[in-house]
């Protein structure tokens, strides 16, 4: 079945996958750093110490995800959707009308929970589970949200931010998330069961049959045990690092390069392009090839676009640099939702999910600090992504590597049994 046909068979399932992701713009990283010239300046603090609060807010968002992220495999859709939107709006409030650093400490700490983590959460854990042989179509459409929000939400937040003030644009958020995202939301899921959808090419309502690994109930200390676990969080911990500290630092890494940052920040459109095309690439590849045959190769491009970054000054390295990050993200999110949903099943997905949801928002709060941690030192922009190359090839072998180990021993076990 193609996109398009896929699409409009099951259009509100979808549209609902693409709408939560792109509302988790709201706490993430490329839309609150909109917001910190004039929170500096209206708490007079700096910008450091902004940075440790935002870490930690981050650490704790990432933490409490992991107890309530499973809640998602028990509490009814409808439900648990209504907690995590009027949780993103109360956020947006409470950073509106904060009046002390520790007002402001729990609104990140709520965004961060609620926009990065339980928004995409709900959408990607959703679309993994109820959706089986077109899992990584229904995923790449549902990743759509991203890349969307990063084209076209920064130019729209920091416009109004200028207009209005930082507090009023919080507050504005709040009441259209209220207007829009909660209606739409709520229409969207009326009647759907999340048992049945339209997957095969005569567009028939397909019920599964679930093999015993599907029926398996997982807890999170078994899945933290488990082979798979020490396989896949080393390459989700270093996109989530990556991607942060570029974003984070990308008008320092202009002022380095000698570009100005209205053509790093231009270049960025690059980035929405390539994830944007990539999320759609990936899907049929996954259905055709599973996710656990692409998952070595995620990385590789962005480790490219580092290179290109480290080596070349030239103004046009800026978007080449962009755009092949962007292929690694635009892989990356609806290769890893389908790769949980074929290793651990799917009736414990959301249990699943947010244990390297966890791993993944761990490794955003790192990623700045490791870089200031290192620029501090004497260390300069292309030394650091130069030993970042490294250690992305060194990942992706060892990768290669256990992938391999594990697929000789489920062939040597199926032949004892």
């Amino acid at each position: 079945m193609n996109y398009l046909r896929f699409f409009l068979s099951n259009r509100k399932i979808l549209v609902f996958g693409v709408l939560l992701t792109l509302y988790s713009s709201f706490g993430q990283t490329f839309i609150l750093s909109l917001y910190i010239p004039g929170i500096l300046e209206s708490f007079e603090i700096s910008s450091s110490f902004f940075s440790r609060l935002y870490a930690i807010a981050t650490l704790l968002s990432a933490t409490t995800l992991i107890f309530f992220g499973k809640l998602i495999d028990y509490i009814p859709l409808k439900r648990f959707t209504l907690i995590v939107i009027f949780g993103i709006i109360t956020a947006s409030l409470l950073a509106a009308f904060s009046v002390h650093v520790a007002m402001l400490f729990v609104a990140i700490y709520l965004l961060r929970f609620f926009g990065q983590g339980l928004l995409s959460h709900t959408s990607m854990t959703t679309l993994g589970r109820y959706f089986s042989r077109a899992r990584g179509k229904a995923l790449s459409i549902a990743y759509l949200g991203f890349p969307i929000g990063e084209g076209l939400l920064p130019i729209i937040m920091i416009s109004i931010i200028l207009w209005i003030g930082w507090r009023e644009t919080f507050a504005l958020s709040a009441v259209f998330i209220l207007l829009t995202l909660l209606p739409l939301a709520l229409w969207l899921i009326r009647g759907f069961e999340g048992k049945k959808v339209v997957e095969d090419t005569e567009a028939r309502v397909l019920q599964e049959k679930q093999s015993p690994k599907e029926q398996r109930i997982w807890k999170q200390r078994e899945i933290v045990r488990s082979p798979h676990f020490y396989l896949f969080a080393p390459t989700v911990f270093l996109v989530g690092f990556l991607l942060t500290a570029l974003f984070f630092y990308q008008t320092f890494i202009a002022d380095y390069k000698g570009w100005s940052v209205e053509w790093m920040a231009a270049s960025i459109l690059a980035y929405a392009i390539s994830s944007f095309l990539f999320s759609i690439a990936t899907g049929p590849m996954i259905d055709r090839y599973s996710a656990r045959r692409i998952f070595p190769f995620t990385l590789l491009p962005m480790a490219l676009g580092i290179l290109v970054l480290s080596s070349f000054s030239h103004s046009l390295a800026a978007p080449l640099f962009w755009f092949l990050v962007g292929v690694s993200a635009g892989i990356n999110s609806p290769l890893t939702s389908a790769l949980y949903a074929e290793t651990y099943g799917t009736r414990s997905l959301g249990a699943v999910r947010s244990i390297f949801t966890f791993v993944m928002v761990v490794s955003t709060a790192l990623g700045p600090v490791a870089y200031s941690f290192f620029l501090e030192r004497g260390f300069d922009f292309d030394q650091i992504h130069l030993a970042i190359i490294g250690v992305i090839i060194l990942n992706a072998m060892l990768v290669f590597a256990s992938s391999a180990i594990m697929q000789k021993w489920r062939k040597m076990k199926i032949n004892r049994d």
